[in-house]
């Protein structure tokens, strides 16, 4: 088991790219429906000796509020399909496809002949570029893009040092459970902290996706353990239990340290016997990035 921090993949990239020139794709089609709709129920008034322009004025309204309807709708659309943070996508995508239109509209309708069909393919590629520049932990790239363009491929971006991990003066422990990862590791004198994580989860999780999945490990000092009037059950020897709406939460006594595990509610009841029982001194590094595995 290894701490790791977020990194950039290319099937991530390539999902991300692809769900959000979807939306791109979609939205000025829906556009198009509503502005369409909305016609249908505009009564045609060609008074006035400007026959065929008795709809202008009420399309124009129609199709200006359509605009900030669908700006609204990317946002819950790109989070649908896992594009997160959707935000990220959802309000500089649209700046990106008027750019990309004021550069190659003129180009888009010669060659396609549809304004409509031509308005989609520059906020396809638009919202599509916008995820794929935006993609968690692959920022590098695109910054390294004209590097690429004038001498070769972008240099690899180079760890950062390995962060050091003070003597807290205390064993410390920690649990066998290979498919997790240890992050945010700290410590301080007489108090050791980090939290568990499964290696396997989605990287397009919500927070509350995570912290329900999440194992969040003290180790302090030895400390009194919980009383007979406590919250907490007895849950095997020296262990102690207490089960709530968010998860579960152990205090596991040594004679060296006490250990306080708090599980959200999706970890599972084999993984936590496997936590508090596998419990073992481990060397410093297993604790920082690039550790070994347990």
């Amino acid at each position: 088991m290894r701490s790791t921090g977020k990194r950039f993949t290319a099937p991530s990239a390539v999902h991300r790219t692809l769900a959000a020139a979807l939306v791109g794709l979609v939205l000025p089609l829906l556009a198009w429906v509503v502005v369409l709709s909305g016609l249908a129920f505009v009564p045609y008034d060609g008074s006035g000796g400007t026959p065929g322009w008795g709809r202008f004025a009420p399309g124009l309204g129609i199709a200006a509020a359509a605009v900030p309807f669908l700006l609204v709708l990317a946002w819950p659309s790109l989070w649908a399909l896992r594009v997160r943070p959707a935000w990220h996508v959802a309000l500089p995508a649209p700046i990106v496809g008027v750019a990309l239109w004021a550069v190659l509209g003129t180009a888009a309708s010669q060659i396609v002949g549809n304004s409509l069909v031509a308005v989609s393919v520059a906020l396809t590629l638009a919202y599509g570029l916008t995820a794929l520049l935006t993609t968690p932990g692959g920022s590098w790239w695109w910054r390294e893009l004209p590097l690429t363009a004038v001498g070769g491929p972008p240099p690899i971006p180079l760890a950062g040092p390995r962060p050091h991990l003070p003597d807290p003066g205390i064993p410390l422990l920690a649990p066998d459970l290979p498919a997790y990862t240890v992050e945010r590791p700290s410590a301080r004198p007489g108090d050791l902290r980090y939290l568990l994580r499964p290696a396997g989860l989605h990287r397009a999780a919500t927070p509350a996706e995570r912290d329900a999945s999440t194992i969040a490990v003290t180790v302090r000092s030895r400390v009194d353990p919980p009383g007979e009037d406590s919250a907490y059950e007895p849950a095997g020897p020296r262990t102690w239990r207490r089960v709530t709406d968010t998860g579960t939460a152990y205090v596991i006594d040594r004679d060296d340290a006490t250990i306080v595990l708090k599980a959200g509610s999706r970890v599972p009841a084999a993984v936590l016997l496997q936590a508090t029982t596998t419990l073992r001194p481990r060397p410093r590094s297993h604790f920082t990035p690039g550790g070994p595995s347990s």
